[in-house]
């Protein structure tokens, strides 16, 4: 009885460990999906977006790697209009990054497109910090790009951590070893 609350306790708290541990030095997997319901206000678009993102480095070196996919906005970019703010859900923030490519063909002046660049810690005009790194982990950063009809923002999509493969083992390990000893006992009062 003993060995068998061994492995949801080892799993619980190798999955605590891991959720808390601050950013190492190796890569960190990011997501956005940008849509006008997201916009504070929220507005009325066709528009959607997806992004992916990977933050690799380490403190005080830190580069992110994105690729935003768009397609809809009810008018062309603005140019240069397509960033990254500072702010958790709901709220505005200032702008932090300005994606690559936004203020040029083919990208401004488009409604549907791809925009691949990357935000680095030696960035002269507005480089990755240790506590910009921070709030991308935290999910306080978010895409938003804005057009010529809706200067304000027509998509915004809050940046988010995809789920480590072993944050996930962890909680499944936790939880059928729970389910495990409750059937265990359920069959021993039978």
């Amino acid at each position: 009885m003993r060995q068998l609350w061994t492995i949801p306790i080892l799993g619980a708290a190798l999955t605590s460990v891991v959720a808390i541990a601050p950013l190492p030095a190796t890569a960190a997997t990011f997501q956005s999906n940008l849509t006008g319901s997201q916009e504070v206000p929220p507005v009325m678009s066709p528009g959607s977006g997806f992004a992916t993102l990977e933050l690799t480095g380490s403190p005080g070196s830190w580069v992110l790697d994105y690729e935003l996919t768009y397609s809809g906005l009810s008018s062309p970019i603005a140019s240069p209009y397509a960033h990254i703010h500072n702010a958790p859900f709901g709220s505005n923030g200032p702008v932090v990054h300005h994606l690559d490519g936004a203020d040029t063909a083919p990208i401004a002046g488009s409604t549907s497109g791809t925009i691949i660049g990357d935000w680095r810690f030696d960035d002269p005009s507005a480089p990755l910090t240790d506590a910009l790194a921070q709030q991308l982990q935290q999910g306080k950063l978010y895409f938003n790009i804005h057009t010529a009809a809706i200067p304000s923002g027509e998509i915004r999509g809050q940046i988010t951590a995809v789920p480590e493969p072993g944050n996930l083992m962890g909680l499944a390990l936790a939880g059928s070893s729970l389910l495990l000893i409750r059937k265990r006992k359920t069959s021993h009062s039978a």
